[in-house]
Formats: structure tokens, sequence, C-alpha cells
């Protein structure tokens, strides 16, 4: 169902003036309506100069049609692809499919759903983000905290699934801008920094410039001044030039021009140097682009691909990026479900709750850590480097003070972020270890596996027996029927390696009165890898093409804003490459992902 609002000024409510009479602004304003299609995120109107702000006409919106069914990813890495589900059932799927074509011999599967979208929408970050910057505030304004949030769709926050305008959103983009156009408008300082003072057609055609991420159209320029103008009947009372600046600024705010980020033009065709500047910047610093980067647009500076490089590396060593790379880290592994752990307190009398927040905190930290020297996958899963603090200290086995949380050095049994505390506390019970979820969490995250729901409902693990480990257990009750296949070539032996770490994340040898056992054998393309506990384990992954296609088609994912699908192929070989490098990292990724002509050319798409 696609469902058309209307994105306008104040619709027929009355602005209260200072006098205390009140007049309607729907007849000064009615011009400046604009119709958003909210599924298909299409912008319906007239044609490009046509409405308020030069709404560009989009297509029909298209219905995406879900496959029926789907195919699996394979029995286990580098296995037989799996069966293809029957209507809207998923197939049987493993950590990865058959071995291919790709870096180190091996293609992920690619089967994502993008819709290439031609107006993708801000995220309430980016809206954030780009308010501050636009009227130079302090910090943030904090207004997207009570808006409506986005459904999850896909792995990040900024996949254009997810980034469509209800009819509840675009009450919040009226009120936030409402209140923020008062706000800038009122305050002589505010006005001042943001170019509102003296010449009216000047200060619109900068800002305009600056909310609409290119130079305004005459046509638009011209609404503008009008409703700059139309301040003096509409108030009756108040400083003129304050008054207008507040219309404009409220109309300019709800504009689709500000809300989405345009990717228009045929398919295969360059976008143009404002729309990379655009995406270059939502990407890298997650805000408009700055005066500085409009300019290198005007100047028709990012009309190839080795020039938007070069304005990404430059970005990629500010404090925006790092931020960007923290957020896309934290979506990626899922840190903000640490804030859910829990233990007994009887069997963990050292936890308290507050540590689920130094868990999250420790975490961003140590993906902080990974970026800014320049390192990449190797590190995130094989970097000694822990931050602690007085209270997590004893359970990784180091000694530190205070409540602030410091850079340390673990020993060689904790490489890497998946035996740090956070990861292994969640992926536990109240008291006992959880090799399944371990495994399963492994599995998604660095293998993209997809993993079947298992039918019908799923028996809860049995009490244990005297003597009996935790990894006994386990294997006992999912060594039979349905279940049996995927828990022993994907989940299990993954999950059994962490199995000498308990429920918090503290290093143990015995469960259960009996020795701990965590050695095991793990199907990757390359072939079988066989370990004795984490750190071989992870050590195989660190070097598996499965796992670097895994993180570097996320970075591929996250950088183009969409599902990848078969026809991204060639970007995700390119990413997987600079990922296996010797000097592989993440920011090596990221480049090559700007620099491919899929950041920078048109690519499908109807809506």
């Amino acid at each position: 169902m696609t469902r058309s609002l209307k994105v306008t000024l104040s619709r027929s409510r009355t602005v209260k003036l200072a006098n205390g009479s009140g007049l309607a602004l729907r007849s000064a304003l009615c011009a400046l309506a604009v119709t958003v299609s909210a599924c298909s995120n299409s912008i319906e109107g007239p044609g490009h100069g046509g409405g308020d702000d030069g709404s560009t006409t989009g297509g029909s919106a298209g219905t995406s049609g879900a496959a029926t069914g789907g195919t699996g990813n394979g029995s286990g890495s580098g296995g037989t692809a799996g069966t293809a589900g029957t209507a809207g059932t998923a197939g049987t799927a493993g950590s990865s499919g058959a071995g291919g074509g790709g870096p180190g011999g091996y293609d992920i599967p690619l089967d994502g759903v993008p819709i290439h979208s031609h107006y993708v929408r801000l995220t309430h970050l980016q809206w954030e983000n780009s308010v501050r910057d636009l009227l130079k505030l302090a910090a943030v304004p904090g207004l997207s905290s009570s808006f409506t949030g986005d459904p999850p769709n896909g792995t990040f926050s900024n996949n254009e699934r997810a980034l469509f305008v209800t009819s509840g959103l675009r009450t919040d983009y009226e009120r936030a801008a409402e209140t923020l156009a008062k706000q800038v408008a009122q305050n002589a300082t505010s006005r001042t920094a943001i170019g509102a003072s003296g010449n009216a057609a000047n200060f619109i055609r900068t800002f305009g410039r600056r909310i609409y991420r290119r130079p305004l159209e005459a046509a638009e320029q011209q609404r503008y001044e009008a409703l700059f103008s139309s301040a003096a009947t509409l108030f009756t009372s108040g400083d003129a030039f304050a008054n207008g600046t507040e219309l404009v600024l409220r109309a300019m705010l709800q504009s689709p021009n500000f809300i989405y980020r345009t990717e228009l033009g045929t398919d295969a065709t360059p976008l143009s140097s404002y729309e990379v500047a655009a995406k270059l910047s939502f990407l890298l610093r997650d805000t408009t682009p700055d005066d500085a980067l409009l300019d290198a647009a005007e100047r028709g500076e990012l009309g190839t691909a080795d020039a938007i490089m070069q304005r990404a590396q430059a970005m990629l060593e500010t404090a925006e990026a790092k931020a960007v790379v923290a957020k896309y880290h934290s979506e990626f592994f899922g840190l903000v479900r640490f804030e859910t752990i829990a233990k007994d307190k009887t069997t963990f009398p050292t936890y308290t709750d507050s540590m689920n927040v130094e868990f999250m905190q420790a975490d961003k930290l140590f993906f902080d850590d990974v970026f800014t020297s320049g390192r990449g996958l190797r590190e995130i899963l094989l970097s000694p480097v822990a931050y602690v603090n007085a209270a997590s200290a004893p359970l990784y086995g180091v000694q530190a003070t205070g409540s602030g949380l410091v850079k340390v050095e673990l020993g060689p049994e904790r490489p890497g972020f998946f035996t740090r505390l956070g990861f292994l506390a969640y992926n536990a019970n109240l008291r006992d270890s959880d090799p399944i979820h371990r495994g399963v969490d492994i599995s998604h995250r660095v293998l993209c596996s997809t993993l079947a729901a298992p039918a019908g409902e799923i028996p809860p693990l049995p009490p244990g027996m005297p003597g009996q480990t935790t990894r006994e257990r386990v294997a006992a009750h999912t060594g039979e029927g349905s279940c049996a296949g995927c828990h022993a070539t994907m989940i299990n032996p993954l999950g059994f390696a962490f199995e000498n770490f308990d429920a918090i994340g503290k290093i143990r040898t015995m469960d259960n009165g009996q020795v701990v056992n965590t050695a095991d054998v793990y199907d990757l393309a390359t072939g079988p890898v066989t370990y004795d506990g984490a750190p071989g384990l992870l050590a195989a992954l660190a070097e598996s093409p499965e796992a670097h296609s895994c993180y570097a088609a996320r970075i591929g994912e996250y950088a183009l804003a969409r599902d990848l699908d078969a026809a991204d192929r060639p970007l995700v070989n390119e990413l997987v490459q600079a990922s296996m490098a010797e000097t592989g990292s993440i920011k090596s990724i990221l480049l090559a992902a700007v620099r491919n002509p899929l950041f920078s050319v048109r690519t499908g798409g109807t809506q």
C-alpha cells in the first residue's frame, strides 16, 4: 500500500502572533506543498522547479515483489547450496554457499532486494547532525528522540528499505521545524550565525544551497523571497526580518530536498557533483556537506573516482568519520543488545547492571582503536587490546583503578572482540555459558550465515546431569532430529570453542567438575580447520575468505545504503581483496567502496 502524505509548512493551523491575534497561514504556504510517497520514497508533483523547492518528479512507485521461497546458502561453509524453500520459507541455510570464483575461491551469497531508490531519507541521526550544522547550534537539538521510529529493515539504520515518511513522522518533522525556526529566527545572534541578516535574497540563496545541498533554482529563489515578504502581512508585530526568516526556515526544514538525499538521472549515468558531495558526507560524516565540499562540487572537483577517493581519504581522518565507523560496528555486532545482559548475583557477586553500559563502551573503544590504527578485520578477530576499569579488570585477570576505561593488552588466550566480556556475557544465561547462541552469533556476524528458523517450538535445554558439562548437554540435546545437521556443522563447533569462558566471560578450566573441552573442527571453503579453543578458531577465521567476504559485503551494504544483490558481485570482490590484503584495513575497504562506480553512478531503480 502506498501512503501519500503532504509535507507542508503548517497545514491549516494558526500561528499566535505577538499581539494575541491569529492569521491562517494556509493561503501563504499552499504553494510549498509537496506530496511524498511514503513507501516508495518517490516525490510526486510538478516537474523540477515546479514545486516549492523544485522537487523532481518521481516515477510511478513500483511494487517490490517478494520472491517465492529462498535459496539456501549451503549446508556448511563451502557446502552444497541449500534447497530453495517453498513459498515464503527460507531454504536450508549454511554458513556460506559453495566455493566460487571470488577472492580466495569463495563467493558470498548476495541475495538482498535493493530498491535503488532515487530518494533516500535521512536517518534520524543524520537529521540531527544536519540541523545542528545548518543552524550553527552548539549541540544536536535532540528532537528526534521523540520522532516516530524506523522499523528494522536490513543490517544497518541507513538502509533505504526502512527510510520512508509515515504520517506520524511527517508531523514530527513539522513540529521540529516550527520549534527550531522560532528558536533561531527570534535570536539575533543565531540569525547572524546562519547568514540571516541584512539582505533576505542573499540569506535565502546562501542558506538554501546549504540545506538543499545544491544551488536553488531561480523559481525556488523567487518563491522563498515571496514567502519571506509575506511575513509583513502574516505577522502584525515584531521584527519583520526575524519573522520572514522564521517562515523560510520552517518551510526549508520540511522540504523533501532537505529530508531526502537524491540520486536522480537515468540508469548508468553519473550522479551530479552535488549528489556525490551529499552521498560522501552522509556516509563518512553522518551530516550534510559543509560549504567547502559544496564549493568543490560547484567547481566540478568531484567528477572522477580518484577525486572522490581523495576527498574520502581526508574525511576518514576526522572525528566525524570515527563516530560513523563506531556506529557501523555497533550496529553490525549488535552492541546495543548488551543493555539486556542479566546475571545471577549469587553466582556472580561482583556483577552489577551498570557494567552493561561499560561493556558496550569498552567495545566501542576497541573498534575505535582498530580503526584509528589503520587496521581491519584481522585485528577485530585477533587484537589483544581491551578496555577495562576497576570493575571489569578482575574478570580479565588484569588490574585497573578508577571507574574510567583504560587500554590494556590481554594474553594470547583472549584474542579479539569475541573473547571480550560483552559478547560472552550476552551469549550466556543467568549462570551458565551458552555455546548455541555464541555459535549462532559468530556464524551470523563473522560468516554472514542465514540460518533457517527451526520448525515448530524449540525445546529448552534439559537440566544437566551430575558431572555433565554444558558442552555434553548441548551435544546430546542437538544430536538428533531435524536440528542435528545445522548444529553439528555450523553452530556447535563455533560455540564449543568458547567453552573455557563462563557466563560472565571469565576464563575457566573446569565445568561441573569436569575439564572443559574446547577442541573441534569447522569446515571452511578452504578446507576443514582443526582447533583447540577460541584462539585457533579465530586465527583461522581471520585468514578465511568467508570472514573477509562477510565483513567487506557489510561495508558495501553500509556504503551504498541498500541491500546487495548479484549485480554487486564485482564491487564485493574488490572490497574483499582490500580486506584480505596484507595491509587490509577498515579505511582501505571504505576507500575501495567510494572509488567503485556503484558509488557515483546511478544504478537501476524506478522510484
